[in-house]
């Protein structure tokens, strides 16, 4: 349990105190120690309240709006608690959207703190009369589990509260909070003092499916034949490695995961057979085509991950753990449904099976050679290599990789590559990746978040192509002003990769708006005070990165590479 450390004035009862600084107190309360976020004039109530608490809870000055929910995002994954992040009334709430959407799609529990004008200025609202102006609640709507707006300061107590439980309760997601900037400023004596109790942490609240699905989803394992474990984001934020591992072993059965759900068994598990879907292994894809059973669990069986609903195949049985009754059944209407924590869900199907299975008809020796067979292949740094091929590029990185290392990967191809080639040797959090709303520039963010979130005790290795990089690669500067050990491996090709793929063998090859004149980032990145490589050659990489074992501050590994390969995986 996090204990606040309170000054004297939150310790006494009925004293005066401005919202801003009650504010920051309620957010201690909760747990919370970093603020991401970019100031606008409403907003500096917050910040000085904030400065009341040095030592405890920090404000992180990111360069844009976007970035500073892109971190507070990057931060919730590691940690296990939510992310906080703020923006001022109109530019910055509307730059807020795109971190809230990528949030609310990967189910990541974000509160999110903004301004607005003042109350009285209500009539002056429409169409920016009022500067900056606009009905910013509504905006927000699609894209978080709720919206408040605070309009009277007694209320401010119970509704942060409430804000943390909607955040972290059933499905996670960010919730927004508003604060006009004539509430914002106002003294008000509050009544109780502050008292900790973690509220950040999340799932806050687990249950488990009903036992008479539980019984239903047992026969259907064993009446089975090839039953397959396709495991997604929700087992990380459940906490279920351990269940996927007994579970996989009991059966033996093979394992694939989404790109969220990487890491969730060790990539060297025998049962493991990697990354399933357009991002993933030709190997991983044929057993679940070939599966008569397919289990998702906490995997909302979506368009990448079964290659738009087709694989597993329509005649599959499926059973479907996932804590929200709503994805159950979507996508596959064969489903025996469990609506409950993963975790928890999987502890009761092994309790009930009781260690006894049928027998399946599984034979790993042939796909764990294919597999050894690709994945050697692709990564072979003899291969023809001019301009230089991305999966040879976590080849290297993978001699290298340590259990301590996080990977953190922007949108598009450089998730692909990562989450298809890169080889964890320890399950967990590993690495993550934006693929709920699958946005640009969400890397370097994220990478920031993530290495605050580790308390920069970790190496954090972040991927990223030249066209989602060139979104953020502002960021650079927050990386260098807190000395972030944090090897940016740019895989700078001068095009947009997935775009110029689609109009090759779509469009007729007729390429529009899809290449960039040549960028030397490593000289931008000097700039901001990195250490920089340029790599053209593969045998030049390897030096690169055993330089950067043990980053002290940023570095950027700048690597030539080839346009015209892709991770993208058919059906």
């Amino acid at each position: 349990m996090y204990t606040p450390v309170l000054s004297s004035t939150n310790n006494t009862q009925g004293a005066d105190m401005k919202v801003g600084e009650r504010l920051a107190a309620l957010l201690l309360e909760n747990g919370v120690d970093k603020v991401f976020g970019v100031p606008g004039g409403q907003t500096l109530p917050l910040y000085e309240g904030i400065s009341k608490f040095q030592g405890a809870i920090e404000h992180v000055l990111m360069r844009d709006e976007r970035s500073a929910g892109y971190a507070a995002d990057g931060y919730a994954r590691m940690t296990g608690r939510a992310g906080v992040c703020d923006g001022t009334v109109g530019p910055g709430a509307t730059n807020l959207v795109s971190p809230l959407a990528e949030a609310h799609c990967s189910s990541i529990p974000l509160i999110c703190i903004i301004s607005d004008v003042a109350m009285a200025w209500e009539h002056r609202r429409t169409r920016g009369n009022a500067s900056q102006a606009m009905d910013q609640m509504e905006m927000f709507k699609p894209v978080s589990k709720w919206q408040v707006r605070i309009t009277d300061p007694k209320s401010l107590d119970n509704i942060i509260d409430h804000a943390f439980r909607v955040a972290t309760s059933g499905k996670p997601g960010p919730v927004v909070v508003c604060i006009p900037e004539d509430v914002a400023g106002k003294d008000f004596a509050f009544r109780d003092p502050v008292t900790g109790h973690d509220g950040a942490l999340y799932p806050a609240t687990r249950s488990a499916p009903d036992p008479g699905c539980i019984d239903q989803a047992v026969a259907a394992l064993k009446k089975a034949t090839q039953p397959v474990l396709i495991v997604g984001g929700g087992a990380h934020i459940s906490g279920a490695s351990e269940q996927i591992r007994k579970l996989s072993e009991l059966l033996e059965v093979p394992v694939v995961t989404s790109i969220s759900g990487k890491g969730i068994i060790e990539d060297d598990h025998p049962n493991s057979f990697g990354v399933t879907g357009m991002f993933g292994s030709p190997i991983a894809r044929d057993l679940v085509m070939e599966a008569d059973l397919a289990l998702f669990v906490g995997c909302k069986a979506g368009q990448l991950t079964t290659y738009t609903y087709r694989c597993p195949r329509r005649d599959t049985q499926v059973i479907h753990l996932d804590n929200d009754p709503e994805e159950i059944r979507r996508n596959y209407a064969n489903s025996i449904g469990l609506v409950g924590d993963a975790r928890l869900g999987l502890e009761a199907l092994l309790a009930a099976l009781d260690g006894k299975v049928g027998s399946y008809n599984w034979d790993f020796k042939n796909p764990t050679e294919k597999y050894q067979v690709w994945y050697s292949q692709d990564t072979d740094p003899d291969q023809d290599n001019k301009p230089i091929k991305p999966a040879t590029v976590m080849g290297v990185v993978n001699d290298v990789l340590t259990d301590d290392d996080v990977v953190v990967c922007d949108a598009s191809l450089a998730s692909g590559w990562a989450a298809a080639y890169l080889k964890f040797s320890r399950s967990g959090r590993r690495m993550v990746a934006p693929r709920g709303l699958a946005g640009l520039g969400w890397g370097s963010p994220a990478a920031i978040g993530a290495s605050l979130a580790t308390k920069g005790r970790k190496r954090i290795l972040h991927f990223a192509g030249d066209g989602g990089f060139s979104y953020s690669m502002q960021e650079m500067e927050v990386m260098s002003r807190y000395q972030l050990p944090i090897v940016t491996i740019l895989l700078n090709n001068d095009t947009l990769g997935w775009i110029k793929h689609v109009q090759r063998d779509h469009y007729d090859q007729n390429y529009v708006s899809t290449d960039f004149s040549h960028i030397n980032f490593s000289v931008a990145a000097s700039g901001f005070g990195l250490r920089t490589y340029r790599v053209n050659d593969i045998g030049e990489l390897r030096g690169c990165l055993d330089n950067e074992i043990n980053p002290e501050g940023p570095a950027l590994i700048e690597v030539i590479s080839d346009q015209w390969t892709s991770p993208v995986q058919s059906l």
